[in-house]
């Protein structure tokens, strides 16, 4: 379930509830309700509308199955989540969790970037 802090009505469709833009990471109270917290992961997430963005990410413990957790819980939630430029290893969890290879304009550094795109639930 969400954290309170993201003011999130369920009751009510992501496209009429304000978002706000943050970012956040492990542990941050907005977010941990995803299992975001830092006995899982070092990184960054944050959102932008109805997108959550993960951003240089990985997991302290491997193998134990916490991102594929946390992917479920941000879809469960209705976030589509994009992924850009993801290590090695993550581009086959990716892959695996039905993640879409896409390349988008990323207008901080002026150029296309490959960002992998999981669509809202």
């Amino acid at each position: 379930m969400l954290s309170a802090a993201l003011h999130t009505d369920l009751t009510k469709p992501l496209s009429q509830q304000k978002k706000p833009d943050f970012v956040c990471e492990p542990g941050d109270q907005r977010v941990k309700g995803f299992g975001w917290t830092k006995s899982k992961f070092k990184g960054y997430l944050s959102i932008e509308g109805n997108t959550i963005w993960i951003s240089s990410v990985w997991s302290i413990q491997r193998g134990k199955g916490h991102f594929s957790r946390l992917i479920k819980n941000i879809r469960k939630a209705g976030y589509e989540i994009k992924i850009p430029s993801p290590f090695p290893h993550m581009e086959e969890i990716c892959q695996h969790l039905g993640f879409i290879k896409t390349e988008e304009f990323f207008e901080q550094m002026g150029e296309m970037i490959i960002i992998y795109v999981l669509p809202g639930a």
